[in-house]
């Protein structure tokens, strides 16, 4: 019986912790990435692929979508494909994009990819 109101605080204590750890997934925002790019060589890309894809995934990328794009306003004066990317959260986005190892990989791309731009924004 002396042993009961400790274990009823930490009862109490994971119950707390399990709370605050849902509460907090709820609040991260995905992070949605959009890529101009336009492939100048296919086959040379692909040590970059090997290299930085998996670096990606291990940030929780998800490709949402990718090809021609289809404009229903305005003007556009960008390459005539995009790719939407998605991930976990902000900061598993700059872990990967700001690591050596996608720093290193991103110079496999140099002379084969032609990037207009690579903008992120935050989820809702």
């Amino acid at each position: 019986m002396a042993y009961l109101p400790i274990v009823i605080a930490f009862g109490v204590g994971i119950a707390l912790g399990i709370v605050i750890h849902i509460s907090i997934m709820k609040r991260r925002k995905p992070v949605y990435l959009v890529v101009s790019a336009e492939v100048r060589n296919e086959e040379a890309l692909e040590p970059y692929r090997k290299q930085a894809v998996p670096l990606a995934e291990a940030a929780g990328l998800e490709i949402l979508g990718s090809g021609e794009i289809e404009l229903m306003e305005g003007d556009w004066d960008h390459f005539p494909a995009l790719t939407l990317e998605k991930f976990e959260s902000k900061a598993a986005l700059h872990k990967f994009w700001y690591s050596p190892e996608y720093q290193q990989a991103k110079k496999l791309r140099e002379g084969h990819l032609d990037v207009q731009f690579i903008v992120a924004v935050e989820g809702v």
